[in-house]
């Protein structure tokens, strides 16, 4: 006929049991969370703060680096403004001698025996003084 029933499989799920066991559950992932978030926010920070300061560390390094070879230039006396205003202008400082040439005599054809070069002081205002001629008349 039929099989008696078991106390065990008579009883169904018990949703009070598992209403209180997930209440604790919850509760406690929820206590771990709150405790934790406070750091895990501050290391979230403390990530964005060292990447911005990378970012910063690279900006300055270049920027030094930069400012290393202007200061080598300028121990070399490598300036830029300065060559274009000699070579490309034509300008001269106050204490330089100028020496002017016949026009022909530098070229290699065109240099004759027994010239010499003639001393004159500076055509632009930069120049203020008269130049000194290592060449005396």
């Amino acid at each position: 006929m039929s099989e008696p029933q078991t106390p065990a499989s008579s009883r169904g799920p018990r949703p009070l049991v598992a209403f209180f066991l997930s209440i604790v559950g919850s509760a406690v992932v929820l206590g771990l969370l709150v405790l934790s978030d406070g750091r895990v926010l501050e290391l979230k920070k403390a990530r964005a703060d060292v990447r911005n300061l990378d970012r910063r560390v690279a900006v300055l390094q270049q920027e030094n680096a930069r400012l290393r070879a202007a200061v080598e230039g300028a121990r070399r006396h490598d300036f830029p403004a300065e060559r274009v205003a000699r070579e490309d202008l034509q300008l001269v400082r106050a204490d330089d001698l100028v020496l002017l040439y016949p026009a022909g005599s530098l070229s290699p054809g065109g240099s004759q025996p027994g010239k010499q070069p003639v001393a004159a002081a500076s055509p632009t205002p930069a120049a203020g003084a008269a130049a000194r001629s290592p060449i005396t008349p």
